[in-house]
């Protein structure tokens, strides 16, 4: 990218960026509603946890940030075509930018946006709860989550580019997010329901993202973890790519004109 592409880039970047930060819902969602979900659940399961060294708050801790991880995906969809943003995306769209740098941007602001919420979540889940993330293993795990974030956020523009509409992709994503999590086992663990929904777990991305950072965490196990990164960078790679074959200036004005309009 040549310098004034860069440039180009940053200004769309930082005007996406201060748009999210200004959302106080979008805050609140990924720091204070989690580390609230985690006390609850955690206080109502602790006596079903305690073997391995793994606590309630540990479980719950880990794999409700996991699921706030999987819901980037609508605050992605939410930046993107969010009735409020969508004049100022259209004067993006007349100006003399790359037509790549509208959803780049977005996906960019959502990654920096949501990687900094949870980090501040994990701090507070670390200093409040003791939630273990790993110790000397913690890059490990960071770096996982921290794909798994930008997929998730590529994944909410691409449904966008797809449906050109974001009560369309919401209405899509959050059965899918719910499925993916249930089978991941976010809420609870799958294995005490026999082989059969052991097995069936394993169809989720979302499952083997909580296994690799289990085995990080308790038993110092990278196995998982080299295996996972290419996946998550792929399904990545792919999302992206999704992003340049459909995402069409004319579908956009036309769904921005449709929502706009009285």
């Amino acid at each position: 990218m040549r310098a004034s592409g860069w440039h180009q880039f940053m200004v769309i970047f930082k005007r996406d960026l201060i748009n999210i930060v200004l959302n106080p819902v979008l805050l609140l969602y990924n720091t204070v509603f989690p580390l609230l979900l985690t006390l609850v659940l955690g206080y109502l399961a602790a006596g079903s946890y305690g073997g391995g060294g793994i606590s309630s708050y540990d479980y719950y801790g880990v794999t409700l940030l996991i699921y706030s991880v999987l819901n980037v995906s609508m605050t992605a969809s939410n930046s993107f075509m969010e009735r409020s943003l969508k004049a100022s995306n259209l004067r993006i769209l007349y100006a003399p930018f790359r037509l790549s740098f509208v959803y780049l941007g977005k996906i960019a602001a959502t990654f920096v946006f949501t990687a900094t919420c949870f980090l501040a979540l994990i701090g507070m889940l670390y200093l409040t709860l003791g939630v273990n993330f790993g110790g000397d293993y913690f890059g490990y795990v960071l770096v996982i989550l921290l794909l798994f974030n930008l997929l998730a956020a590529a994944t909410g523009v691409l449904f966008c580019c797809i449906f050109h509409s974001e009560e369309i992709t919401n209405k899509i994503l959050s059965p899918v997010i719910s499925l993916l999590a249930l089978l991941g086992g976010l809420f609870f663990p799958l294995d005490g329901l026999g082989r059969a929904a052991e097995r069936v777990s394993w169809l989720s991305p979302v499952k083997w993202v909580v296994e690799a950072i289990f085995r990080l965490i308790y038993d110092q196990d990278a196995s998982l973890f080299l295996p996972v990164v290419l996946v998550l960078a792929g399904l990545t790679v792919a999302a992206l790519a999704g992003c340049k074959l459909t995402f069409r200036t004319e579908d956009y004005v036309l769904a921005s004109f449709w929502q706009l309009s009285p």
